[in-house]
This record gives C-alpha cells, structure tokens and sequence, in this order.
C-alpha cells in the first residue's frame, strides 16, 4: 500500500477516530479532579515499611526469600480510621502458588483495611528466590 493510498482510502473513518481520541484525551485528566473533590473528607497516610508475607501452597516444603523484605504503602480513608492504624495490621503479599522457576518477579498485592482505599503499592514487584533446604541432621 503506497502513502497517497493510506491517506486517501477512508478518510473520514480516521479523522473522526482522531477527533474523538482527542475529545477522550481530554476528558480524562479533567473528571480525576472530581473524583479528589468528592473525598475532600477524608486524609491520606503512608506507611513506609510494610512487611511482605508469603503465600504459597501446603504441599511446597521450600523457604523463600522476598527481596525487598517491606513495601511502601499509601492508604486514603477517614482520618480516625487511619491515625489508629499500624503497619503491623496491613496485608502485603506475595502469592507464590503459581511460582516455576526462581528467581522470578512477583506481584504485590494488598488488602487494605475497611473504610480505606489503596493509593499505591512501592515498589510493585519484588523479586522472589527459593532458599536452599537445609540438610537433615
């Protein structure tokens, strides 16, 4: 297919596909300020070292190592909700059922606590090694 033929073929079908990528390109960015103002009650608070914990099936014997060991985590929710909130309290994991081969990048998933919401996740993946078993004694 030549340029003369790219551009002329069908040319009403693209402009209107680029006048309406526009329109939603635009219209994105200007509802995320809606959705913060609708919340203007409640307060964010981060929590800096979440410790990660390891899912993996009864049947796997091995030990893993999670690198890093804690993840950053920022919660949005009422403010009385969250000032007697603890690291401790929140579930950071990794699901490792479905782990092959290691060393291997995980997910980082979290269940935040009712009446808060999940902001971010940092770092979003952590890498994940299978420990030599100890030999029996």
């Amino acid at each position: 297919m030549s340029w003369g033929t790219l551009f002329r073929e069908n040319r009403w079908q693209k402009l209107f596909s680029i006048g309406m990528a526009v329109m939603i390109w635009l219209t994105v960015p200007s509802t995320q300020g809606l959705r913060i103002a609708r919340d203007s009650n409640s307060e964010i608070r981060v929590f800096p070292a979440v410790p990660i914990t390891v899912l993996a099936k009864a049947s796997s014997l091995g030990r893993y190592q999670v690198n890093p060991a804690s993840v950053r985590v920022e919660l949005r929710g009422d403010s009385g909700v969250l000032e007697q909130l603890a690291a401790s309290e929140l579930e950071a994991y990794v699901n490792l059922v479905d782990l092959r081969a290691t060393p291997q990048l995980a997910f980082i998933h979290v269940n935040p606590p009712p009446g808060t919401h999940l902001i971010s996740v940092d770092p979003i993946k952590v890498l994940v090694d299978r420990l030599p078993n100890d030999p029996a004694p």
